[in-house]
């Protein structure tokens, strides 16, 4: 059995599934260098068909996550489009007409509708796009998305399925890894097909449906807290939650009651307590003097303490203390460790890119879960033991486009290098790119599109930030170590596995020592990818060898892009990067790109 998953909102993407098994996976934005892409994922469907040297033709069905999408934000993609001032346009513009004045037909597509080159190309919304309020349009448009896909793909439309957007957020928890027992699916997002948050049970592979709201606001009130300080929703919550550690208890403590007495658990889910008019005039009005720093510490504490009194509520009510998290409010790491450090809770399982990106993947597990149940063969649902599941370089091309482009003149080209050469480089305080393998899929970079350093010397902070990714001076980064020296660095108390850098953990002080670069600065916590031989050879290699020069088994890792970019698909993409930073060498799988200043 032979499934293509795709997600055709946001963070569009495609997954390829056989027998039971993820074979490929890739995120448009990679192809188009458009982050946060939107619609139809062509190039990753072709990249996937590709990865498991197979046709559109040996397909068996095609599964579309999300049965409602919004066809005036996908045509203009919203999210991917939209800068900071957009965002507020629409606040001023369209929804305080629509709360404030009650101009219920005003038209949201009008108001944008000149504003962006990079359209929509493929879906047909020549009778759509002028219909904002029509009742009837997303229904419409999904008939238009199974008309493209099968016209597009040459695909017969009786085997294209639709799957419900928050079953497949929750498939993709629960079958991620291989520890599948009993347990709460907790799903909390923007918005689904039904919600934006629900509470279900798993029991021997059987999902129930115990309550759904769609007033369950958590990642809302954070998006449009995120708008507030001057960042971009829907992509830069993790700016707030990088934030949010400098904040003092006192500016939190000020701030913190505008934001607690507006939600409250009933029940097994989140609801209002004291609804406002709407989100973002409401707390641009009551934060009007507050500190930026305290709203960002006050709106994390508010996560979190929601979030740790709605799990502690669904243990109570379903008498079940594991819980399987996901949706976009599941990505917020720093919650998810707060819960995981709750004694009253058990196990809190985030799977990798808990947000839409994975929806493909979700769809392939949906329809398989399905199938399965109606005794389909009976086919074994294996976990992801790899996000590698991208794009793979080729050493040829590489070589061939170093040669063409006469790079030999402008930079020092090594063949066939050892990694203690590079592991040498990184000890002498350089900052490298490398390119490898087969590309990560998610939100974290793993080794394989990553900008590597010396986690020990802060300095590199500053560097990385300023001169090469053009981040906040805030952020954090990341470090990727030694599966079996994982304990010297931080603490896992209830084991979670951490070689996807989805979970944030409290650090040793071994940990805070040597790793200045790589923990945030302000809590000390840290965001950590183990590496196993088994999971990346050539990758464990390097960080082994870096450990033989300095006795620390980590490197600091951050993904391989430049500012508002989307991680590097390919060696042209890394050798621009680069050319256009203050990176000191690139390196491939056979060759290292190195400045002749080294």
């Amino acid at each position: 059995m032979i499934i293509l998953g795709i997600h055709d909102g946001h963070d569009a993407s495609a997954c390829l599934m056989i027998n039971g098994k993820i074979i490929a996976a890739n995120q448009e934005e990679r192809f188009s260098k458009l982050k946060g892409e939107y619609g139809l994922p062509l190039k990753a469907i072709k990249c996937c068909l590709k990865q498991g040297n197979i046709s559109i033709k040996d397909i068996d069905e095609i599964a579309v996550a999300s049965h409602k999408l919004n066809p005036v934000l996908l045509f203009i993609k919203r999210n991917a489009n939209f800068t900071v001032n957009d965002w507020v346009k629409e606040q001023e513009e369209y929804w305080y007409n629509v709360f404030y004045l009650k101009k219920k037909k005003i038209n949201y597509y009008k108001i944008f509708k000149n504003r962006f080159k990079k359209l929509d190309k493929y879906y047909d919304f020549k009778s759509l796009i002028n219909l904002y309020n029509d009742k009837d349009l997303i229904k419409k448009f999904k008939q238009i998305r199974l008309e493209c896909i099968s016209k597009n793909l040459n695909f017969p439309q009786n085997k294209i399925k639709f799957y419900t957007h928050e079953f497949c957020h929750i498939y993709y928890s629960y079958y991620f890894y291989p520890e599948r027992k009993k347990g709460i699916a907790i799903t909390s997002e923007g918005i689904g097909d039904f919600s934006n948050g629900s509470v279900g049970t798993i029991r021997n592979d059987k999902y129930k449906l115990n309550s759904y709201t769609k007033k369950n606001h958590l990642g809302h009130i954070y998006q449009y807290i995120t708008l507030l300080l001057g960042m971009k929703p829907n992509q830069h919550e993790y700016k707030t939650m990088g934030l949010a550690p400098y904040a003092s208890f006192y500016e939190i403590n000020k701030i913190f009651p505008l934001l607690d007495k507006v939600l409250k658990i009933k029940n097994l889910n989140i609801t209002f307590n004291k609804k406002p008019k709407d989100l973002y005039f409401h707390f641009k009005k009551v934060f009007h003097g507050a500190r930026f720093d305290g709203i960002a510490g006050a709106v994390q504490k508010f996560i979190e303490l929601k979030l740790l009194q709605w799990f502690l509520m669904c243990k109570k009510k379903l008498r079940i203390n594991r819980f399987y998290f996901s949706g976009g409010v599941a990505q917020n790491i720093k919650a998810a460790m707060f819960l995981n450090k709750s004694k009253k809770l058990g196990k809190i399982i985030v799977p990798p890119a808990a947000g839409d990106s994975t929806l493909s993947i979700g769809a392939c597990y949906h329809s398989m879960h399905l199938k399965n149940l109606n005794d389909y063969k009976k086919v074994r649902l294996s976990p992801i033991k790899t996000m590698y599941l991208g794009y793979k370089n080729n050493s040829k091309d590489i070589e061939n486009y170093i040669s063409k482009n006469r790079l030999n003149k402008k930079f020092k080209v090594i063949k066939n290098y050892k990694q203690d050469r590079v592991a040498k480089i990184i000890s002498q305080g350089k900052i490298i790119g490398r390119c490898c393998g087969g590309m990560e899929f998610g939100l974290r970079a793993l080794g394989n599109r990553s900008i590597l350093a010396d986690p020990r010397k802060f300095e590199t902070v500053a560097k990385i930030n300023q001169k090469i990714k053009k981040r906040d001076f805030w952020m954090p980064f990341t470090p990727s170590i030694l599966f079996e020296d994982r304990k010297k660095f931080y603490k896992n108390p209830k084991n979670l596995n951490a070689k996807f850098m989805s979970m944030a953990f409290e650090t040793t002080e071994f940990g805070r020592k040597n790793l200045k670069a790589a923990i945030h600065p302000a809590d000390f916590t840290i965001r950590p990818q183990t590496v196993k031989k088994e999971d990346n050879k050539s990758y464990y290699d390097l960080i082994k060898s870096f450990k033989k020069i300095t006795k620390i088994g980590a490197l600091l890792n951050t993904s391989l892009n430049l500012h508002g970019m989307p991680i590097a698909l390919n060696h042209i993409d890394a050798l621009y990067i680069l050319k256009n930073s203050d990176l000191d060498a690139m390196v491939f799988d056979k060759v290292i790109v190195l400045k002749k200043n080294l």
